[in-house]
C-alpha cells in the first residue's frame, strides 16, 4: 500500500522575535531524522510541504540527510492554524512582548502555563466566533482537502513524506479514529518534533499505521514545542 509520513517540523524558536524559524535544536533534530529515514525503503518519494518557513527548513535538512534533492511541492492545504490569532482574541496582552516576558518570569513553571492559557484559546476558538480569520471547521475541512487530494494521487508503492505542524497532523488523527474535538489538543500536546505518524493508503481510504513515532531522538533533542 502507499504510505504518507506525516513529520511534524523541528522545534522552533519559542520566545523568539521569529518564532517560525526552526531553532539550532530544530535543525539538529531534522537532521537526525533524515538519516532515520534512510532505514525505511522510501524510494522516491512525493514531498510535499506547508508554506510555513519551519515546515521548509525541516524540509530541507531532513532532504539533505536523506540524500534526495531539496526539491517538494509547496501545499498551503498542510499550514498551521494561525495561533497568534487565537492568543489575540483569547489573551491580548500577549500581543504585548515585555508584558508576556513579565508574566512567565513570575509562573513558577512559565512554559506549562503558558500551554494552559494556549489550550484555553484553541478551545474558544472551537467553540466558533467571528473573530477568527479562520474558522476551526475551514482549518479541518483544508487540511483534510489537502491529505485526501494527496492520497489520492498515490499508486501502489507509492510513500509521500509531508513536512506540516502538529495541528495538521492532530485533525488527521481525529479524522480517523473518529474523535471529538477535544482530541487536537490531546494529541497537538503530545506530538514531538520531527516524529513521524504513518497513514496507509488504499484506494483513497486512509488508515493510520503508527502516530508520533520518534525514537530517532533521545536526550536533549526529545522537545514538543
Amino acid at each position: 500500500m502507499p504510505v504518507i509520513y506525516l513529520i511534524r517540523h523541528g522545534q522552533a524558536s519559542f520566545g523568539a522575535e521569529n518564532y517560525d524559524a526552526l531553532s539550532d535544536h530544530g535543525w539538529e533534530q531534522s537532521r537526525v531524522l533524515g538519516r532515520h529515514l534512510r532505514e525505511q525503503n522510501l524510494g522516491v518519494p512525493r514531498v510535499l510541504c506547508g508554506a510555513m518557513r519551519r515546515h521548509r527548513e525541516t524540509a530541507e535538512a531532513a532532504l539533505q540527510a536523506l540524500n534526495l534533492p531539496v526539491e517538494w511541492h509547496t501545499d498551503g492545504g498542510f499550514n498551521e492554524y494561525d495561533h497568534q490569532s487565537l492568543m489575540r482574541v483569547h489573551w491580548p496582552e500577549s500581543q504585548d512582548r515585555d508584558a508576556l516576558a513579565r508574566w512567565m518570569s513570575e509562573q513558577p513553571r512559565p512554559r506549562r502555563a503558558f500551554q494552559a492559557r494556549f489550550e484555553e484559546a484553541l478551545r474558544r476558538w472551537q467553540r466558533g466566533g467571528d473573530d477568527y480569520p479562520e474558522t476551526w471547521p475551514a482549518f479541518r475541512e483544508r487540511v483534510l482537502a489537502s491529505l485526501y487530494s494527496l492520497a489520492n494521487g498515490l499508486e501502489s508503492g507509492d510513500s509521500a513524506l509531508v513536512f506540516t505542524s502538529g495541528g495538521a497532523i492532530s485533525v488527521a488523527i481525529q479524522h480517523l479514529l473518529e474523535l471529538d474535538d477535544e482530541a487536537l489538543i490531546t494529541f497537538n500536546r503530545g506530538l514531538v518534533n520531527t516524529s513521524v505518524t504513518r497513514l496507509l493508503v488504499n484506494t483513497g481510504r486512509l488508515r493510520l499505521a503508527t502516530l508520533n513515532e520518534h525514537l530517532h531522538l533521545s536526550g536533549d533533542l526529545l522537545t514538543y514545542r
